[in-house]
């Protein structure tokens, strides 16, 4: 089995590329493109389904701007991203969307003195940080939150995504909720416009890579890329003044406490969620699909696909940093995926046993 794993080499060219893929020579494939934090997740799924199903994927982790761009001009079978789409999005474009995995996203940080997983943060600090206000990693109001660790008098170097990033999404909502000044200046979009000094990456593999070429850098990722990438990790504070590792219980905690649990509702953000114990920057990753199917073969094998991860990929999606959807979410889901029809309004019938 083989898998396409194409990634822009300007960002500016990303939904460029991510059009690129979309090529009749690769009929037999199911094509997507968007989200670099799951791509990972995708590919692994991939290989363990396609040896059993016959089929290939080919994913183009391009970020989830250009995975949501691509999926409404009509491009493949699946746009990712790690945020749902809104209501009046998806029927403005004819699309259903549906969650498959939990994560969270971690601050990442190059600063070898500090011992891995030490480094406290809180959130109004962290948007202090990441919006260029605190510019000294020995800064007062850092030193005050890690008492006895000896901090480098280093300047800090801000990475930000220069695509339009799921990630980004998630932590500018976090940041937007605890701190007004985040809120006022920066917001909550994919994309958002970082202060001057800061250094731009695209794709969590150039946000990692950034980060670890330079002393004092902080940035963001999705967890299990960072861990693999052995980056160390800030803690942050939760609503409760805890410190949990970014770890399946936290995020399980943060789940345990939102309305996927209890209703199946995945539109709710799943971040700064009450749990005593919960990762405060938690979210899903989405799939978009269309929801009047121009291929049904290629749009099922898609379907077959999502449902085997639901079915058997939950300890592959644990290797990888994410955790598989609360039962109740994955009711919903499902229902959602029933959405999608034929040109004749006929619901689509996909393989669910494998």
């Amino acid at each position: 089995m083989k898998i396409h794993i194409r990634i822009p080499s300007l960002p500016g060219r990303a939904l460029l590329c991510a059009g690129l893929i979309f090529n009749a020579a690769y009929a037999a494939e199911i094509i997507g493109a968007g989200s670099s934090a799951a791509a990972p997740l995708y590919k692994a799924w991939a290989e363990e389904w396609g040896h059993a199903a016959g089929s290939t994927l080919n994913y183009a982790p391009v970020g989830s701007g250009a995975g949501i761009k691509a999926i409404e001009a009509g491009k493949g079978e699946f746009g990712a991203s790690d945020v749902s789409l809104s209501k009046e999005e998806l029927e403005k474009f004819g699309l259903v969307n549906f969650p498959v995995a939990i994560s969270g996203v971690v601050p990442v940080v190059n600063l070898p003195s500090v011992p891995q997983g030490e480094l406290k943060l809180t959130g109004p600090v962290l948007a202090e940080i990441l919006g260029g206000t605190i510019t000294q990693w020995n800064a007062p109001q850092i030193v005050a939150l890690n008492h006895g660790m000896s901090l480098p008098d280093l300047p800090i170097v801000i990475v930000g995504r220069a695509d339009g990033s799921g990630t980004t999404y998630v932590i500018s909502n976090y940041l937007g909720k605890v701190s007004e000044e985040w809120a006022k200046h920066f917001g909550n979009n994919l994309k958002i416009q970082w202060p001057a000094s800061a250094q731009l990456a695209t794709g969590t593999s150039g946000m990692l890579k950034a980060v670890a070429a330079q002393p004092g850098a902080i940035g963001y990722a999705e967890w299990g890329q960072a861990e693999a990438a052995h980056l160390h990790i800030a803690r942050v504070a939760n609503q409760h003044g805890n410190y949990p590792a970014p770890d399946a219980a936290s995020f399980k905690a943060a789940l345990e406490n939102s309305s996927w649990s209890t209703t199946g509702d995945f539109e709710e953000m799943l971040t700064d969620t009450a749990g005593l114990n919960a990762w405060p920057i938690t979210g899903g990753t989405f799939i978009i699909m269309a929801r009047h199917v121009t291929d049904i073969k290629r749009a099922t094998m898609a379907l077959s696909f999502f449902s085997y991860g639901f079915a058997k990929g939950d300890a592959t999606a644990a290797r990888q940093g994410w955790i598989p959807l609360p039962e109740r979410t994955q009711v919903r889901v499902l229902r959602e995926m029933s959405r999608l029809v034929d040109s004749q309004g006929l619901p689509l019938n996909w393989k669910m046993a494998y």
